[in-house]
């Protein structure tokens, strides 16, 4: 399990975590609301993959697809420590937030995208799934509203 995805390859969960990443981050509004969720969502990674040269675009065309104003970073938490360019020194701390540039600017993860987005799919809906049963990502939620 990585990242909280029931995967061992690191490629997929840093593939998924961005994806469960724009999902959270949606809107009300967002087409990713209502009967043809996972329909759409496909549809959706699909296109931006035909648009998109880099991760970086494929998230951009993918946000724009489904009206997600800008990628929320504490859905890509993944608990681990932050590491500071500069010193290399790691911090654990609720003040520093790790924006996980380093997954958008993996370019390897696009061909992932195009590749097995189903994959990617499935893993992303059964951590939703999992969450669901967790008291504390309810909160969060709830919060949000």
């Amino acid at each position: 399990m990585l990242y909280q995805f029931d995967t061992d390859s690191l490629d997929h969960a840093k593939a998924a975590l961005l994806l469960y990443g724009m999902y959270r981050s949606r809107k009300p509004d967002s087409p990713l609301n209502g009967l043809e969720t996972w329909d759409r969502f496909q549809t959706f990674v699909r296109a931006a993959c035909l648009k998109a040269s880099t991760t970086a675009e494929f998230v951009q065309a993918f946000c724009k697809k489904a009206k997600i104003d800008s990628v929320k970073p504490r859905y890509l938490d993944t608990g681990d420590p932050v590491l500071m360019p500069e010193t290399g020194e790691l911090v654990k701390s609720d003040r520093v937030t790790d924006y996980r540039l380093k997954i958008m600017s993996d370019n390897s993860l696009l061909s992932l995208y195009n590749t097995e987005s189903l994959y990617l799919i499935m893993l992303v809906r059964e951590r939703i799934q999992r969450e669901k049963f967790m008291p504390e990502v309810q909160d969060e939620e709830a919060d949000e509203v």
